[in-house]
């Protein structure tokens, strides 16, 4: 049985678990539910839960900011909590957990049923079929994933460099230190910005003598500490908002800008994966040229993956890797060709 020293803490959780646009209560219910839910010898007065529904109200309107529920008045004197988080937007946050393939089986579940509980409703069962697509193994590394999340934030917001231990995987499919030649894939890092993107998280950051960003997989990492060393001013990217949103594939390197001429059947294509904030530029009607802030490192991938509708690309630089990249794939695959025939 729970305290029943707060009693504005019972008033709101019965309204909260009871209530809502379909079910509105009157007071009389209110402390009748009260006294049922929280086996109380006697119900509070109607008046107690009148006063309550002020302070609520009051409550709601004062810290709208920071409280997520709103105490909502029917003509009749019912009322009801409504959460100021739609039920829409929690299922959006719902789906994307029960589809990330970095939030573990029993992770999933238990962060959808918190986001239930805002709106008051059981999404754990409504996601379940989705959810047992996910792998039933618990690796040591994702026990410590939002615990990592909590260490990472902390550290970009104090500008502290942080160390950690970086995985990857093996032929066997199984998480090994990367590089462990190098302290055993342990590294200490400037990091400076989390990222989801490809439906993954990722951080940005510096090495102490690098020149460029790079990227890491935030659910590969191991054992994230904070240190106590500045990790300094980030001078080199002047828009960063820009140049994270616009990784094509997460591989850092120094933005600049690329353009590429685009044939129009792949407008949406372009508008999807960038933004409708990209630039793009008519050239006639079967041409458009397409601007985005991003790495060549990023961006070659995504452009060999649409190359049949796409040419004129610049810098040259990246053209001739992306012409050199395609005219080795062909060459390699033409020999594996022939020697299957032979």
């Amino acid at each position: 049985m729970l305290p029943t020293k707060n009693k504005l803490f019972l008033t709101y959780y019965v309204l909260k678990q009871y209530s809502n646009k379909e079910n509105p209560m009157n007071a009389t219910e209110v402390a009748k539910k009260v006294q049922e839910v929280f086996e109380l010898e006697k119900a509070p007065n109607r008046r107690t839960i009148y006063d309550h529904f002020e302070d609520l109200e009051l409550i709601s309107e004062v810290y709208e900011q920071i409280i997520s529920f709103r105490l909502v008045r029917m003509p009749n004197r019912e009322v009801y909590i409504e959460s100021t988080i739609s039920s829409g937007e929690v299922h959006l946050l719902s789906d994307a957990v029960a589809t990330s393939r970095f939030i573990d089986l029993e992770q999933s579940r238990s962060l959808i049923q918190k986001l239930g509980i805002i709106v008051g409703q059981n999404l754990k069962n409504f996601f379940e079929p989705r959810l047992h697509f996910k792998a039933t193994d618990k690796k040591e590394y994702n026990e410590q994933l939002f615990q990592n999340i909590d260490v990472l934030t902390e550290a970009i917001k104090k500008g502290k460099k942080v160390t950690l231990q970086y995985l990857k995987y093996d032929v066997n499919k199984q998480l090994v230190p990367s590089r462990p030649d190098e302290n055993n894939g342990y590294k200490k890092i400037r990091p400076y910005y989390l990222i989801w993107q490809i439906n993954k998280y990722y951080l940005m950051y510096y090495y102490d003598d690098s020149t460029s960003p790079r990227f890491m997989r935030v659910d590969k990492m191991r054992d994230v500490t904070m240190i106590d060393e500045a990790v300094g001013e980030l001078k080199d990217i002047p828009n960063l908002s820009d140049y994270t949103r616009n990784q094509a594939y997460m591989f850092g390197g120094m933005p600049e800008y690329i353009r590429f001429r685009c044939k129009m059947y792949s407008i949406g294509q372009v508008i999807d994966f960038f933004g409708e904030d990209v630039t793009i530029k008519p050239i006639d009607e079967e041409y458009f040229q397409v601007e985005v802030y991003t790495s060549c490192e990023s961006i070659k991938f995504w452009l060999m993956q649409y190359i049949s509708s796409i040419d004129q690309i610049e810098p040259l630089k990246l053209a001739v890797e992306i012409e050199e990249m395609l005219e080795d794939g062909l060459r390699r695959n033409r020999v594996k060709q022939k020697e299957t025939f032979l």
